[in-house]
């Protein structure tokens, strides 16, 4: 659940822990260093939780034991049905660029494993990959808690469940007064009082790469969608994690990352990644939902949309 490019906080930010979630680097920053271990702690449980329920990599998953018995009701979490409800609207406001169930498609790129699997040991073998586009077929019911996902239909939910785990974290975390910032790998949001002169963010193409501009956040949430390490070599061609549905196989955009900010993580990473994925027209479909957002093309050259961003800091 990573895309790894990144929008980080500078190195300026106080008080701040970090941890392996994921797939990710998870770090949280406060600006009350007496609330650091028990949000800390707080974080934690929720990412597990969060883990517990989505992963495609762990066999006693949700997620896994909904996969045993397709085409049949099951019980379903509270926690799975919000995500899964969360990621059904998004793909029906992006008209589909953004889809759940592009799964099988993900694999037959080669991402069957965790990337650091894949990096030790190279991507799944090649097979046909089948256009996505199937998140219509899935029926549900939260009142109910059941799901039925169709014979054929298997889930992913990638960075929207990243952007999920820091939204749910932060709107779960027991009350208190210091603010917090929550990054999972280049997906961040803040809740509660800013430090003096608000958070500052730096973004840049991946962690170890050198900061591009810094930004100062006091409310919402940034993500950054783009290639970044999840891209590897099979017979010779180049491959990556972002699938675009029409076809089935990794994207190919102009764009070697796009940043957005968005209410919450969420909202922020979805709008990001089908951004990504419809290339030169990503610019106007941000600006018509009026979200702030960077694009940085392959070429280096940068476009800006709606009011991106509030505030800039000059390093």
């Amino acid at each position: 659940m990573d895309t790894i490019a990144q929008t980080r906080p500078s190195r300026s930010a106080p008080n701040s822990a970090r941890f392996r979630a994921l797939g990710t680097e998870v770090e949280v920053l406060v600006t009350d260093p007496a609330r650091l271990h028990e949000t800390l702690a707080h974080v934690r449980e929720r990412f597990d939780a969060i883990d517990r329920t989505f992963s495609r990599f762990r066999l006693d998953s949700e997620l896994a034991r909904l996969e045993w018995q397709p085409g049949v009701r099951q019980p379903a979490s509270p926690l799975f049905l919000e995500l899964l409800e969360l990621a059904l609207r998004a793909a029906r406001d992006t008209d589909g660029w953004f889809d759940p169930t592009v799964r099988d498609a993900l694999e037959a790129a080669g991402y069957d494993r965790g990337i650091e699997q894949i990096e030790a040991a190279g991507p799944g073998p090649a097979r046909p990959a089948l256009p996505a586009r199937q998140w219509q077929r899935i029926a549900y019911d939260r009142a109910r808690q059941w799901v039925c996902v169709p014979p054929g239909v298997r889930l992913d939910f990638g960075g929207i469940g990243k952007g999920f785990a820091v939204d749910d974290a932060l709107r779960t975390l027991p009350p208190g007064r210091s603010g917090v910032l929550l990054n999972a790998g280049g997906d961040l949001a803040v809740r509660g009082p800013a430090p003096a002169g608000g958070w500052r963010v730096a973004v840049a193409a991946e962690a170890r790469t050198p900061v591009e501009t810094t930004v100062v956040l006091r409310v919402g949430a940034l993500a950054t969608s783009g290639l970044g390490r999840r891209r590897w070599t099979r017979d010779g061609a180049a491959l990556h994690h972002l699938i675009d549905p029409r076809t089935g196989v990794p994207g190919d955009s102009p764009w070697r990352t796009v940043t957005v900010a968005a209410r919450d993580c969420a909202a922020a990473e979805v709008a990001a990644k089908t951004a990504w994925l419809m290339g030169s027209a990503g610019p106007g479909w941000l600006g018509r939902l009026g979200l702030a957002g960077r694009l940085v093309a392959l070429d280096g050259g940068v476009e800006t949309v709606a009011s991106w961003p509030g505030e800039i800091v000059r390093e």
